[in-house]
This record gives structure tokens, C-alpha cells and sequence, in this order.
């Protein structure tokens, strides 16, 4: 069991600590799974996500700005749930950069303006963490007993939703992918109910045979029990999928679906005969090409969101899967006459015209003429969610951020930044060490085809002005040919470059940019310098 992070601040040993957040008030929501304490610069690694970290400031009082705010942003990138920095012993006060990165990225920072003992607090906090894991393995107990004598009774669908309402003191349904509901009940007006808070419908998958086969619903009574409410959540789905097993077996195409999907996710290639007579029994081999999507979806939108009736059109042969969060699509198409690419923007406008729910988001993965890059194609398509943050439209195409992607793929491999190095490295780092930003002129020049109107309307400065940019520009860059290998170069690792700054804000929570980063855009927005806040737009 989880606490919030303002239920932890607001604890008695922490409340004498006189903490005030700097950054991130819009998140103490964020759960709390442990409370941790180090003085290690790069503790980020050794951490799991979701703790709170209480810093005395001993190593960030010898630590460079760089080092600061690198502290932060990994802290951010690994999920951890805020960071509590103790001030008057060793810092005066928390470094503004510190302060400037944290508000940027989202990330909630608290200033101890008073000395506790973190050892009491770590202890006091951590112990009520443990209680509450504890209880809420007491309360998942009873509510799997109880599901487990109904099964062993004979109880049907119904009974067992009946049972559950009434240990988890709340309305239950069971929704069907098609939108069928399957199951449902209602809590008697006359149960006795707990006295905790209340709170909104929550969902869960169930599964059948290791197919996602339904979506329950359970709507709390107003003061229902929340912990008693998540452990129904984590237990009910075991004993419905088994309830269904029994009444609704899961039919050949359900079968067929789930093992095709899973080949596509295991390592062994898909030119096997296995794969082929599979996807022949489920009519989608006999196809021109293949395209695939995948929808990260919100509670209780896991069902029915007309994704699929948008992709089934004339030609088309649609199979899909829902796995926890994720709704997958494969589209078999038949498309002679015409190309992949146009057929693939038909897909996304058909997909555009939908109107999602807000908290859905889909990838439209690259399109394939290959049977055994369908591996590939729906890998990307995932790989593109998990780029995404909060600013993009609802539809979105893998190939218009290709850029990023291989960014991801390939970063951890050195020789990335060695070559962004070698191309542009003095750049950078002249506007690390002068404050300036010449590498986002450069990005913006290069993005609008060197086209120096376009470059200098989009930066909102005179022509004067970027002639003397693009000079000292080029000065740092040794004045390469527009027309050499040497100029291409630069452009690939500019485009790298950018695409680096961008997936280091969305591990963070920035938003993304390079979604409209196209011929027209603005740049100068879109490549700010990675020190620079949201507010830092101003023209050096």
C-alpha cells in the first residue's frame, strides 16, 4: 500500500521540518512506495521509482551546477516520488538551478527549513508503509476466500459478481471486448458500509487462458473502503477469468489471436511455419502489406473505442489484442494500385476522424510488405507511446518520428555521442560556456531548408541579426560547403542532436516538440538549451 506524497509531508516527523515544496505542487498526489536517504550524486540507478528521497545537501554543496541539475533530471527519469532537501547545514538555501530543473521537468522538490532526524522519520514513515502492505494483504485474503468458496460451491458469473459487491462494497460489472456486458451487480442500499473516504470507478483486465477476455468495473458507495477496494481490484480478476473458463471457453480465433501476438513478441523468427498457418487460419496472409497500431488507453476505456471499426475499411483485415493497458491492432491490407505510404495515411486520417477519449493515446506503427518484419513494426509502434507526453495529439505517426526513435534505439551505444561530438560538439559546448544558442539557430536554419527568411521569421529576429548568427555559426563549424558530405553530416547529427533533447524532457515530463517540429515550425522553441525552463524563450 502506497501513501501520498502530501499524506508523508503532512507526517508529524516530517511536518517539524517546516518542508515547503518549490517544485511540483500539482503532483503531491504522487504515491509514495518508500522512503530512502543518500548523500550519492548518482543514486538514480540504485533506485526503483516511487520513493521519496530525504538529501542533507552534504555533496551538493561541492557539487558543480552541471552535477546539480544532472542530479535532478535523473531523479526524474527513474520515478522517483520527490526529493526533500535539508538546508541550513550545509546549503543555505536550494540552489535555484536545482529548483529551475525541477519546475521545468514537474518534479516535486521540498525545502526542510528545519533539522529532523531522518533516521526517526525513515523509520516512522516506513513502518506505516509496511502496516499498510500488510493490511492490505489481510483484506486481499478475505476477498479471494470468498470468491474461492463461491467457485468451489458451483456459483455462476453472477453469483460471483454478487459476492464481490459485497465484500468490496461496491457496484461491479463485467464488460465484454465487443462492449457486451457480461456480468453485473449492485451493492444493496441496506449493506452497512466503512466510514473511509470514497473515490471513482476503477478497472482491471481479466484474463482467460492468457487472453484479456473482459474489463471489471468496480464503483464505490459513497465511504467505501478504499484499501479494501484495491485488494478486490488485484484478487477478483484470478477468480472471474477462472469463471469464465468454465462458462464462456474462449473460441479458435481467440486462440489463434493470442499466439500470434505472442510470436511477435518472442525471438523466434516469424518465417516459421507456426506463424504462417496461424496467421492464414485468422485471414491475413494473403495480404499485400501490413500495418500496426498500438493505443495506450485509460481506466474503463479499455474496451470499445472505436478504434477497430475506424481500421476495418474496404480492404482491410483487422485482428486485435488487449494486454493490460495496451490495445493492439494488425491491419492486413490489400493496396495494389496504390502505395504503402499512401495507404497509411488513409489509416491515420481514418483514425483522426475518431473521436477518442481524452486519455487515449495511438501509435501508428510503420507499414511492412515483409510477413516477418510485423515483429518490427509493432515493436516501433509501442516504442512511440513511450516517447509521447502529455502534448501530443491522440493519433500519432511512428514514421514522422523516426528521428527519435532510432535515438532511443541506439543511444546507449557510445558512438552516438562521439559523433555528435565530432560534427557539432564545439558548438555546444561554446553555448554551454557563453550562455548563447547558436546550436538552435542552427537546427532552425537547417529545418527550414537554409532558407534565412524563413530561419529568421521563425526566431523572431532581423535578417542582420541571423547573418551574424549564422556566421559565428559557421566560424565554429570550420565553414563547411553547403553542398559536401561534410554539411550532411552535420545535419544528421544535428537532427540527432535535437531528437536527444527531446527524449531527455519526456523522461522527465517536458513536453514534446518535435511532434511539430516540421517545415514551418519554430525551432528556436522546439531545441532550447536543455538548462533553459519553459519560460526560457527569450533570443540571445
Amino acid at each position: 500500500m502506497f501513501l501520498s506524497l502530501e499524506d508523508v509531508l503532512a507526517d508529524p516527523t516530517l511536518d517539524t521540518a517546516d518542508p515547503v515544496v518549490l517544485a511540483g505542487k500539482s503532483e503531491l498526489s504522487r504515491s509514495v512506495r518508500w522512503v530512502h536517504t543518500s548523500e550519492v550524486l548518482d543514486v538514480a540507478e540504485l533506485l526503483r521509482g516511487d520513493e521519496l528521497l530525504l538529501v542533507g545537501g552534504v555533496s551538493l554543496a561541492s557539487a558543480s551546477r552541471e552535477e546539480r541539475v544532472a542530479y535532478i533530471r535523473g531523479l526524474a527519469s527513474r520515478g522517483v516520488a520527490g526529493i526533500a532537501i535539508e538546508t541550513g547545514s550545509y546549503l543555505a538555501a536550494v540552489p535555484d538551478e536545482m529548483v529551475e530543473e525541477a519546475v521545468r521537468l514537474g518534479f516535486p522538490l521540498v525545502e526542510l527549513r528545519r533539522v529532523v532526524r531522518f533516521v526517526e522519520v525513515t523509520q516512522a514513515i516506513n513502518g506505516l508503509l509496511v502496516n499498510e502492505s500488510v493490511r492490505r494483504l489481510q483484506l486481499a485474503a478475505g476477498v479471494s476466500h470468498a470468491l474461492a468458496l463461491g467457485l468451489s460451491n458451483g456459483a455462476e458469473l453472477p453469483e460471483l459478481m454478487q459476492i464481490l459487491a459485497v465484500e468490496a462494497q461496491a457496484d461491479t460489472k463485467l464488460t465484454a471486448p465487443s462492449g457486451e456486458v457480461l456480468a453485473e451487480a449492485q451493492l444493496a442500499a441496506d449493506e452497512p458500509t466503512p466510514t473511509r473516504g470514497a473515490g471513482q470507478p476503477v478497472t482491471a483486465p481479466v484474463s482467460s487462458g492468457g487472453v484479456t477476455v473482459a474489463l471489471l468495473t468496480l464503483t464505490p458507495r459513497p465511504g467505501a473502503n478504499l484499501p479494501l477496494l484495491d485488494a478486490a481490484l488485484d484478487r477478483a480478476p484470478e477468480s472471474l477469468g477462472l469463471a469464465l473458463l468454465r462458462s464462456r471457453p474462449l473460441s479458435r480465433v481467440e486462440r489463434d489471436t493470442h499466439e500470434l501476438f505472442a510470436l511477435t513478441r518472442s525471438e523466434a523468427p516469424q518465417s516459421s511455419g507456426r506463424f504462417a498457418e496461424v496467421a492464414s487460419r485468422l485471414g491475413i496472409l494473403d495480404h499485400d502489406a501490413w500495418v500496426s497500431t498500438v493505443a495506450r488507453v485509460g481506466p474503463g476505456q479499455a474496451l470499445a473505442t472505436g478504434i477497430e471499426s475506424a481500421l476495418g475499411g474496404t480492404g482491410r483485415t483487422v485482428i486485435s489484442e488487449i494486454d493490460q493497458d495496451l490495445h493492439t491492432c494488425l491491419v492486413a491490407l490489400r493496396i495494389s494500385g496504390t502505395t504503402l505510404a499512401v495507404a497509411r495515411q488513409e489509416i491515420l486520417g481514418d483514425l483522426r476522424s475518431v473521436p477518442l477519449p481524452p486519455q487515449v493515446t495511438l501509435a501508428v506503427g510503420p507499414g511492412t510488405r515483409d510477413l516477418q518484419r510485423i515483429s518490427h513494426c509493432l515493436h516501433e509502434a509501442r516504442t512511440t507511446l513511450d516517447l509521447l507526453d502529455g502534448s501530443h495529439p491522440a493519433v500519432v505517426d511512428s514514421v514522422a518520428l523516426g528521428v527519435p526513435r532510432l535515438v532511443a534505439a541506439l543511444d546507449r551505444h557510445v558512438w552516438v555521442s562521439m559523433f555528435i561530438e565530432e560534427q557539432i560538439g564545439e558548438l555546444i559546448t561554446g553555448d554551454e560556456q557563453r550562455g548563447t544558442r547558436l546550436f538552435d539557430t542552427l537546427a532552425t536554419y537547417i529545418r527550414h531548408s537554409c532558407n534565412k527568411t524563413e530561419t529568421a521569421a521563425a526566431l523572431h529576429l532581423q535578417r542582420q541579426s541571423l547573418y551574424q548568427r549564422l556566421d559565428r555559426v559557421m566560424r565554429a563549424l570550420g565553414r563547411p560547403e553547403p553542398s559536401s558530405s561534410r554539411w550532411a553530416a552535420i545535419t544528421v547529427a544535428v537532427e540527432l542532436e535535437v531528437a536527444r533533447r527531446e527524449l531527455a524532457g519526456s523522461a522527465g515530463g517536458g513536453r514534446s516538440l518535435l511532434l511539430t517540429g516540421n517545415r514551418g515550425s519554430n525551432l528556436g522553441d522546439a531545441v532550447r538549451h536543455p538548462r533553459e525552463g519553459a519560460e526560457g524563450h527569450r533570443r540571445r
